[in-house]
């Protein structure tokens, strides 16, 4: 025997069914809001580019102050080394003029 549904019982079983299908655009609604649309990439994507700009601009820039750093540094150094190099003829002449 086959039970016989009511207005009523019809009614609120739709209206479930809206409930339920409301629910899930909702929370498709709310996941589309969270992602980023294409002017966000845009954005996104300019940022990037410049601070990886300014990193690579920093970058040459180190490795040129590096360069002259070393190129003094071993400027400094040739000349420590001519010094170091002379002191035994410098002291040789002086031993001469003193015991000669």
């Amino acid at each position: 025997m086959e039970k016989e549904v009511t207005n009523s019982e019809l009614l609120e079983a739709i209206a479930g069914g809206f409930s339920k299908v409301e629910s899930r655009f909702q929370k498709i609604e709310e996941k589309i809001e969270k992602m980023a649309t294409k002017k966000d990439l845009e954005i996104f994507k300019l940022d990037t580019n410049i601070h990886f700009n300014n990193l690579e601009t920093d970058l040459k820039s180190f490795k040129n102050d590096t360069k002259e750093n070393f190129k003094e540094l071993n400027e400094k150094f040739d000349d420590l080394q001519d010094t170091v190099m002379n002191h035994d003829k410098r002291i040789e002449t002086l031993e001469e003029k003193l015991f000669a």
